[in-house]
């Protein structure tokens, strides 16, 4: 087949190209969804499941290396010996005598202490704790100012900057110990839950504020590694909304409010813990305690001290501290994304997909699709696992889903629309069969213009303009219309292609719409079989006496290169083809007239039939309109 050569088109009016279009859709679907996927937007908690599955793919479980819980447990509560909660404190003063003996680095309570008790318990307490020097105690967030106020300021602390106090937890008060306890404690802290809008606990803060009291107020986890690490409060600094410098070593990112997102170690149960009661009575191996964190804390259950967290529906608060202080050691709290960055991941990824789906068929886009989604997760896990950032996990697989669902389906839309004109505008010209076996891509090719070997055929009725005139016009239109049906039925049998009707002439090609290598004996044994036709048709329109006499008609066949096409205005287009090989035909059909013969055709059609067809040749003749005298062959009938 000959090059494609596209005819020249009439200019449009400027428009956007539909690249640009679906770039346009994609980035706007981008700041679209990343905005509904941040904070207080309406998808955030879902973006927040994301993060919870990380932890789930995550195969490793962080062993704990600096904390270890002693549980006030279902075991310790059902002791007969130590009776109904709140147990006496010189239990506690008991306890805290035999981790003390252990030497552990602290010895921090995640239990309150702010009401009296006997003489006898809290002297036994308060002694135990001054003993012990490493003893840490929690103040309790409360809506209720404090009524033991010397002893709140034991526990407030001067930090050496704090940028955005405004976003820090503010309570109505903090109830510290009772102040025997809070002058023998080594220091203490705040104990609140810090929660995400769903009601999981994955962040926690280090500041928290009193209202009628200027000062700061560190959390049990924050105070209990401040003084075991010999961390200054006056040389921290807070920019919340960004980071907390807490040693030269120690820098925790943190949310726009201000908290930092816990990298737990495991599900629960994951930080070792014995019973309160087995420490009590000293069952655990020697060195267990030793240079140990150890955090006393609620783990029965009933007790309502149990949070869901992204691990696990229900961890104990006390075990949230431990990974809080493991996470603080350990200087590896997650890093969280800031809206730019999920924009910038969430634009980058629709644009590509947008490509994809603009570019590319649509299951080849679909699996585009899906390997870049696919690698974009293993990076974002891989970055979680290694390195504790948290890439953005739904605006990511979102924005590129809508915008490829958004363009595949407008592609299909029109794509199928301009099929199915393109399949009409083809289906009047040429047998479904043919239509069928062309793909959109070839129908444009073919519309927009190309040069092909084709062969022509014209066919017209002789002497049917006189008959016509005085003949009745339904008669004229019955005889016509059968005559053109049946001719039209015979050219679609050898798949030719109709391309034009005008008054008695019938045109058709082959090898205009699809390659046909056989196209000249195509169109021969076309006009063989419309011979034979008519005079069937030719004895019933006599025997109904609809004709006076027999219906006559002459048929030139040529075959060259001619240029195919559409053709028209953008009110009307037609299929057509052009050049000297069309006229030819056409002036070979009238020639029929002088030579008295039926079929016509040239020296070139006559040799590719040749053998096949019983030909006779009528020498040159002069053709209007053609430069040099043609040979012209009649064709009798079928070898």
């Amino acid at each position: 087949m000959d090059d494609a050569e596209p005819i020249e088109e009439k200019s449009r009016p400027s428009h956007v190209p539909p690249l640009i279009r679906w770039l346009l859709l994609a980035g706007a679907l981008a700041v679209v969804i990343a905005w509904l996927c941040s904070p207080g937007g309406p998808l955030y908690n879902y973006e927040l499941k994301t993060l919870d599955s990380r932890f789930r793919f995550r195969a490793d479980v962080r062993a704990p290396q600096d904390t270890i819980i002693v549980a006030i447990d279902e075991r310790s509560v059902n002791d007969p010996r130590l009776g109904r909660w709140p147990w006496s404190r010189q239990w506690h003063a008991k306890l805290i005598r035999r981790l003390a003996a252990e030497k552990p680095r602290a010895i921090a309570f995640d239990v309150i202490f702010s009401e009296p008790s006997t003489l006898a318990d809290d002297s036994a307490l308060a002694s135990a704790c001054a003993s012990a020097r490493n003893v840490y105690l929690s103040l309790h967030a409360s809506d209720l100012a404090s009524r033991n106020r010397d002893a709140l300021t034991r526990f407030a602390v001067r930090p050496q900057i704090v940028i955005g106090q405004d976003v820090l937890p503010t309570y109505g008060g903090l109830i510290p110990p009772l102040r025997e306890f809070a002058a023998a404690a080594a220091s203490g802290g705040a104990i609140a839950a810090s929660t995400d809008p769903d009601g999981v606990m994955r962040r926690c803060f280090f500041l928290a504020r009193e209202i009628k009291n200027e000062g700061f107020y560190p959390t049990l986890p924050l105070a209990v590694v401040a003084g075991t690490e010999r961390w200054p409060y006056s040389g921290m600094r807070f920019n919340l909304g960004k980071e907390a410098r807490l040693s030269p070593q120690t820098i925790v990112p943190l949310d726009q409010r201000g908290n930092a997102l816990i990298n737990y170690l495991g599900p629960a149960d994951t930080v070792p813990r014995i019973s309160y009661a087995d420490v009590l009575d000293g069952r655990f191996s020697a060195g267990t305690f030793r240079n140990k964190i150890v955090l006393v804390g609620f783990t029965a259950a009933g007790l309502l001290d149990e949070y869901p967290t992204p691990v696990h529906p229900r961890m104990a608060g006390v075990e949230v501290h431990a990974n809080v202080i493991e996470n603080l050691l350990r200087g590896d709290f997650l890093t969280p994304r800031s809206f730019g960055n999920m924009l910038g991941l969430t634009l980058v990824l629709a644009l590509l997909t947008a490509l994809a789906a603009a570019a590319l068929r649509p299951v080849i886009g679909l699996a585009v699709l899906f390997l870049l989604l696919g690698a974009y997760d293993v990076l974002a896990l891989q970055a979680f696992t290694k390195s504790g950032v948290v890439w953005p996990g739904l605006a990511p697989h979102l924005a590129p889903l809508l915008s490829f669902a958004g363009i595949a389906v407008f592609r299909l839309a029109t794509e199928e629309a301009g099929r199915r004109r393109l399949r009409d505008e083809f289906g009047r010209y040429a047998p479904p069969q043919v239509v069928a076996r062309l793909d959109s891509g070839e129908m444009k090719e073919r519309a927009a213009g190309v040069k092909r070997d084709i062969t022509a055929l014209f066919a017209d009725v002789r002497g049917f303009t006189n008959w016509s005139a005085n003949a009745d016009p339904h008669s004229v239109i019955s005889v016509l219309n059968t005559y053109f049906e049946s001719m039209t039925q015979l050219a679609f049998d050898v798949e030719g292609t109709v391309d034009n009707i005008v008054g008695d002439e019938i045109f058709v090609t082959f090898n205009a719409i699809e390659d046909q290598a056989d196209h000249v004996h195509r169109a021969v044994d076309l006009a063989i079989n419309m011979i034979s036709a008519l005079e069937g048709l030719n004895e019933r329109w006599m025997a109904q006496g609809t004709l006076p006499e027999p219906m006559r008609i002459g048929i030139g066949i040529n075959t060259g290169e001619a240029l195919v096409g559409s053709l028209g205005s953008s009110i009307r287009t037609q299929y057509t083809v052009l050049g000297q090989v069309v006229n030819l035909a056409a002036r070979l059909q009238s020639l029929n007239k002088e030579l008295g013969t039926t079929i016509l055709c040239t020296k070139e059609v006559a040799d590719a039939v040749e053998g096949t067809v019983i030909l006779r040749d009528h020498g040159e003749h002069a053709i209007r309109g053609h430069p040099v005298p043609v040979e012209v062959f009649e064709i009798i009938g079928r070898a």
